[in-house]
């Protein structure tokens, strides 16, 4: 039988995702495409906007509403795409998530088995993910509070309080394909400056200005460029860990002496983009570290990695920080606190890489992306070192610090 192909349109709200299905219904000539449009509020205002536009066609219009299809409608999905998939009428399925989706556990619903124990990817192929950008307020809702949109996250009432930022990120750390819509409604070095913060999130990712939603057909269909682990497995900050990590490798056996911290190698990408790896092998000071994070740095578009604390010598923090969000919670614990009697030998293998002494896999471990000619590596690398814990405080009851930081499950 053959799968019938599917791209999925995510992006936040009012971003042009109708704009760009209609231009598709206009365009699209001989293929017969089934289309499924979601809105979480009760009334799917965007399917009502698209079925006025197919009710003279051969098209197929399902509207999913009342709900979300990254959590309380994926059931739905799955039954709607297979039921298209094997009516076998239609060339193409196109699927419009609500504003406020998230694409992976859409995508995964791909991986769901059916009835007859078939997996829906056996009759569906999830083709390309699109993500459409609104460029007249990404700039604005990127850096922005979480006050000053909550207006726009009205209908934002499903599983979770996801912030808007992190919504932004996930919708664009997971496309393959990225339309920066509204484009003709900035200026230049404007969308220059869309584009250089979009690469820090997905420099993998196709990137294609739009206006109106017309965009070539061929760039969203029939691509076959979509890859599901690849997307799920590595982010941007993740590949410049791993970049970052073969180099010090490659490095550490042409070098035997080196510091014990602030190990870091930068790289400018064409996209005007400097990344670095910021790494220690000694705790962050949490009064000390709370005030770096807390402080605003020029340049900066995005940062994520771990932390360690020296109030908290068991558990890894994760941190993250993308415009004025800022994120720092509990990663899980290192694996120097697992009796090595409960090594597996692929934990061993990860283990022994990372390991170093005294503090076994403890490690500052975060990723720093922003513009060239604004971040100031330097300075982030000097204010990092300052926030480590001295020999001298190494040598106290550094438990005892001050953390201001929140608890983690339990743990403070």
């Amino acid at each position: 039988m053959k799968k019938i192909p599917v791209t999925v349109l995510s992006g936040f709200l009012g971003g042009g995702k109708t704009t760009t299905i209609n231009h598709i219904i206009e365009t699209k000539r001989e293929q017969r495409v089934a289309i499924i449009v979601n809105d979480i509020a009760a009334v799917n205002i965007d399917g009502k906007q698209i079925g006025d536009k197919i009710l003279q066609t051969d098209e197929k219009l399902v509207e999913l509403e009342n709900g979300c299809l990254c959590c309380t409608l994926r059931g739905d999905l799955f039954e709607e795409t297979a039921k298209l998939a094997l009516e076998g009428k239609y060339d193409y399925l196109f699927i419009e998530a609500s504003g406020v989706s998230e694409p992976l556990p859409i995508a995964a619903t791909f991986t769901f088995p059916m009835n007859d124990g078939k997996s829906l990817k056996d009759v569906a192929q999830l083709d390309t993910m699109v993500t459409v950008v609104d460029a007249f307020n990404f700039i604005d809702q990127y850096h922005s509070d979480e006050m000053e949109i909550q207006e726009r996250k009205t209908r934002l009432q499903t599983h979770d309080q996801t912030s808007v930022v992190q919504l932004m990120i996930d919708q664009l750390e997971f496309a393959n394909v990225i339309l920066v819509n509204k484009s003709d409604m900035v200026e230049a070095m404007q969308l220059e400056k869309i584009h250089q913060m979009i690469r820090a999130i997905n420099a993998e990712a196709k990137i294609i200005d739009t206006n109106y939603g017309k965009v070539d057909l061929s760039e969203i269909m029939y691509t076959h460029s979509f890859d599901f682990e690849k997307a799920q497995e590595y982010p941007t900050w993740v590949q410049e860990i791993e970049k970052e990590s073969a180099q010090d490798q490659s490095e550490s056996s042409k070098e035997s002496d080196h510091q014990d911290h602030g190990l870091i190698h930068s790289h400018s990408h064409e996209f005007g983009l400097t990344t670095f790896v910021y790494r220690a092998r000694k705790p962050f000071v949490p009064e000390r570290i709370l005030d770096f994070m807390e402080t605003p740095i020029p340049g900066l578009i995005r940062a994520k990695g771990y932390f360690w604390l020296c109030t908290r010598m068991d558990h890894a923090g994760n941190f993250q920080l993308a415009g004025k969000l800022k994120e720092y919670d509990a990663a899980g614990k290192w694996y120097s606190t697992v009796p090595e009697s409960e090594w597996t030998p692929d934990m061993r293998e990860f283990i022994e890489k990372e390991w170093e002494e005294p503090f076994g896999d403890r490690r500052q471990e975060i990723v720093f992306i922003g513009s060239d000619d604004e971040i100031n590596q330097a300075e982030i690398v000097s204010q990092l070192d300052i926030c480590l814990a001295t020999d001298e405080e190494l040598n106290q009851d550094y438990s005892k610090f001050p953390d201001p930081f929140p608890t983690w499950g339990g743990v403070c």
